[in-house]
């Protein structure tokens, strides 16, 4: 008691001290009170803010230019540059054709179309550049460079540099040398009286003199209402008219100041256009036996800073196939598993196959539904000439370094002797420059009002290199020749296949629904499947090989906050009931994957401000990420329905998150990263953007650093992040269904076999029937994936996750255990999973070659099919050999 009244006494007289101060003007200091109190409110509300820090962004890796060694003169003809046990690479000093050669076949490539007369198909280069006037412009490199003689070729070590001046030449536009109006003096004396003196002075003979005057007189004919002459041509004069004004001009020495002049004379402006002048350095080696091409963008420069280069076209004629020359032949595309298109199949009424890799424009539109099904998760494309299993030769072009901001580009040529397009090609392009054009009044408004924003030229050292099949090839060697380049680039050993039959069961756990009180809404937290809940599912599929995930598990779960800590959804369960799930799936020998977003930010919390945190689109504002509403292909925040949405953090904060986080989930060994390999980051702020590949670079250094210390399953990864995992979720077999595809090919799948294990899409939320999941698993060495909830989806139906569906565990045992000892037998009878054949048999009828000596025909059709006398349903298989 004695300590108590000690304290009273000393706080005494502080409390008498404040009872006087607020004796006086009471409500003038007690507003100020409230406001220190919320400005200490604010401050310790905004100190975990300050926790979430920007990183230094990472330095470009780019080498330099080879030394230039001795100048190769534009006289020279055909030179050899460099040569190989296999290949020789020449180049034609006067067109800058380039020309590889395989010794042992006498097999050739080449950069542009031999015997063409077309500048585009000629050309080694084509490019787009943006003005400050807000338009487009392209160039090819034949008629602005080539023609031109503005470049120059040095010989290098394996190759060889060439430099091109990329401009315009000498203008000829009628409009900067000639007025619209003179006055008569001018026309009659200066110039009609200028032509007589050229002949007298013998600069001119009299029948060019005579040409001259014809021309004058053509275009300019005098007013009738004023004292002058003035151009009567309508449209754009002649070019070899224009050609022959500017040459009599030049010799009469009539200068810009003049023109000026006699424009001003007559009340009328001149308008210079601003040239564009361009110089782009390339590199074309050999690497062994593979043709390397190579642009670096920190050795372009804009002659005029009006202009900035914003795409190239990289050798777009490289390889292309002439229609009379190859009746059969393929185009391959990474379109979702991979696509093929058959040469000769050109349709005017279907646009040229252009489509960004790794959804590189996913900013640009993101507000609209996407166009097509499938992305393009691979960088690399294909030719093969000749009949399917009968190709003369073909070539694997593998975007080696740019692919962040690459396209894939496809031309199909007509056998229609009529047709303007004559020649199959396959060839990537890059933008030096991203660009949007923004809608002032926000992208969904009718008021076409828009202004453009573009990055500047980005940081790169693009680099395709072309792997070059001298004889018979398929479409699988082109797969296993991707797959061998990836695993020398990742210094991977050997590969690894999988030997026994394996489900991938996802479980959604933690998420918030919209729940009320006296009428006003609030989120709970709820657990669709508890740690207890899926400890007892596990227990009901006693003998099935399981690899499972656990969604929701983290901060906040499914709506997560900001993942830079591991805070465990209490919704969930006690960590007792997870410590036994646990022992439960070690037991099993079971990988138990936890889910986390450290990209993805679904709710405010643990410091994440948007505003400052949050991914910038091109309009200047944080990118909030909805579903997409179907029925009208927008998203569907602008609907007013119960939605969620989430964030991107922005890479500049991704160090300090995941740093963070790790240092958090020590406890925690494996995990599945929904976001980090899958989106090809960047960030468009205004004056603190985040470039495509200083993203890439700091996405990689953090990927690479969660995989040192916990075992991965990525959820449909960039082939480029494969590296990282022991899993890859959600690898659809389809692709975008392009009008002018031929045939769906599994080939990422194949490229995959061996590297990393692979699920496929959800079997249960799927139109599809559960047995198109086992032919992918019997084709392709899969496992198939389920997302499952304890409870019934039917909770979720009026909720922001509406899109869950057929996923309650008690609904899909039988489909789960069905699917399960389907893919048991088959894969009993196959043993193991290496495949060492693919191929075409009919129509998305296929057969596979394993490793074990067996081969597996699947049918994907809707009907039977009749295989070598030997009958096979729909959606069915047969398995023989071994």
């Amino acid at each position: 008691m004695k300590g108590l009244s000690d304290i009273a006494n000393f706080l005494k007289p502080v409390t008498d001290k404040v009872r006087k101060i607020y004796a006086r003007h009471f409500a003038r200091k007690m507003i100020a009170t409230v406001l220190i109190l919320c400005i200490i409110i604010g401050l310790l509300r905004y100190i975990p803010v300050l926790g979430v820090k920007a990183n230094i962004l990472p330095p470009a890796d780019n080498a330099e230019l080879a030394v230039a060694g001795e100048e190769i003169p534009h006289t020279a003809g055909e030179v050899l540059v460099a040569e190989s046990d296999s290949k020789q690479l020449y180049i034609n000093a006067e067109t800058m054709n380039l020309k590889v050669k395989d010794k042992n076949t006498g097999k050739s490539w080449y950069s542009a179309v031999n015997g063409s007369s077309q500048a585009a198909e000629l050309a080694l280069l084509t490019i787009s550049y943006l003005g400050e006037d807000n338009n487009l412009y392209e160039w090819d490199s034949y008629t602005y460079c080539t023609q031109l003689g503005s470049y120059v070729m040095n010989k290098i070590e394996n190759g060889v540099q060439i430099t091109m001046d990329i401009n315009e030449g000498e203008s000829e536009r009628f409009t900067e040398y000639y007025p619209q109006k003179m006055s008569i003096d001018r026309f009659e004396n200066f110039f009609l009286g200028g032509i007589k003196t050229l002949v007298d002075s013998g600069k001119t003979d009299q029948a060019t003199a005579d040409k001259y005057k014809m021309t004058l007189e053509l275009l300019y004919k005098k007013s009738i209402t004023e004292e002058a002459y003035a151009v009567s041509y309508n449209g754009t004069p002649p070019r070899s008219a224009v050609k022959q004004l500017i040459k009599l001009a030049e010799l009469l020495g009539y200068t810009r100041d003049m023109l000026i002049e006699d424009s001003t004379e007559m009340g009328l402006s001149v308008t210079f256009a601003e040239p564009a002048q361009f110089k782009v350095v390339a590199e074309a080696v050999l690497e062994g036996d593979d043709f390397v091409f190579r642009v670096p963008t920190q050795e372009m420069v804009s002659g005029n800073s009006f202009y900035t280069i914003q795409n190239l076209k990289v050798l777009p004629n490289f390889g292309a196939a002439a229609s009379k020359d190859y009746e059969e032949g393929y185009i391959l595309v990474p379109d979702g598993a991979g696509a093929l298109f058959q040469f000769n199949t050109f349709n005017a009424a279907v646009p040229d196959y252009i489509r960004p890799v790794y959804d590189n424009d996913y900013l640009t539109d993101y507000y609209f539904a996407p166009e097509f099904g499938e992305e393009l998760m691979m960088p690399v494309f294909g030719m093969t000439y000749g009949p399917m299993d009968n190709a003369s030769h073909g070539l694997l072009g593998i975007i080696e370094k740019g692919a962040e901001s690459s396209y894939i580009n496809v031309k199909l040529a007509s056998t229609s002797k009529d047709s303007a397009s004559s020649y199959n090609k396959a060839f990537a392009s890059f933008d030096a420059a991203q660009y949007s054009s923004v809608k002032v009044y926000g992208p969904y408004s009718d008021n076409k009002a828009s202004y453009l924003v573009d990055t500047g030229v980005l940081d790169v050292d693009y680099t395709i290199r072309y792997k070059l099949f001298p004889g018979k090839v398929t479409y699988y060697d082109m797969a296993k020749a991707y797959q061998e380049y990836l695993m020398q680039q990742w210094d991977v050993k050997e590969t690894a296949y999988p030997e026994k039959a394996k489900l991938y069961l996802d479980f959604l756990g933690g998420i918030s629904l919209t729940e009320r009180f006296l009428g006003i809404p609030y989120q709970s937290s709820y657990s669709m499947t508890t740690y207890e809940e899926m400890t007892d599912i596990l227990n009901d599929l006693p003998g099935v090989d399981l690899a499972l995930k656990y969604t929701g598990f983290f901060n906040g779960g499914f709506e997560n906050k900001l993942n830079n800590k591991a805070e465990q959804v209490a919704a969930n369960g006690s960590e007792k009931e997870f410590d036994k799930l646990k022992a439960l799936t070690q037991e099993r020998k079971a990988d138990l994957f936890l889910e986390v977003n450290l990209a993805k930010v679904y709710d405010k919390g643990n410091g994440f401000r948007a505003k400052k945190h949050a991914v910038y689109d091109y309009s200047n504002t944080p990118a909030t990420m909805y579903r997409y509403l179907l029925s009208l292909g927008i998203l569907d925040g602008y609907t007013g329905f119960d939605v969620n949405y989430f964030y991107l953090l922005s890479p500049r904060y991704l160090n300090s998150v995941v740093d963070k986080f790790l240092k958090s989930a020590s406890e925690y060994d494996k995990l599945s990263i929904s976001d980090l390999a899958h989106y090809n980051l960047a960030d468009y702020r205004f004056k603190k953007n985040v470039s495509v590949y200083e993203a890439g670079r700091i996405v990689d250094r953090n990927l690479e650093k969660i995989s040192e210390s916990h075992e991965l399953s990525l959820e449909n990864p960039m082939m480029k992040n494969l590296v990282y995992g022991s899993y890859a979720e959600d690898i659809s077999r389809e692709s975008s269904d392009y009008a002018t595809f031929y045939m769906t090919i599994p080939f990422r799948q194949l490229v995959m076999n061996g590297l990393i294990q692979v699920t496929t899409e959800n079997v249960n939320m799927s139109t599809n029937n559960p047995a198109y999941y086992v032919l992918q698993a019997v084709e392709l060495g899969v496992y198939p994936k389920f997302t499952l909830t304890a409870k019934s989806d039917d909770i979720l139906q009026e909720s922001a996750y509406s899109y869950y569906y057929a996923t309650e565990y008690e609904k899909q045992k039988d489909t789960i255990n069905q699917v399960y000892e389907a893919c048991k037998a088959a894969w009993e009878e196959i043993g193991n999973m290496e495949i060492t054949g693919h191929k075409i048999l009919g129509e998305n009828v296929f057969l596979t070659e394993y490793a074990s000596g067996v081969t597996v025909i699947t049918n994907y059709n809707l009907h039977t099919v009749n295989v070598n006398g030997s009958e096979i349903p729909a959606l069915g298989y047969i398995i023989s050999g071994n």
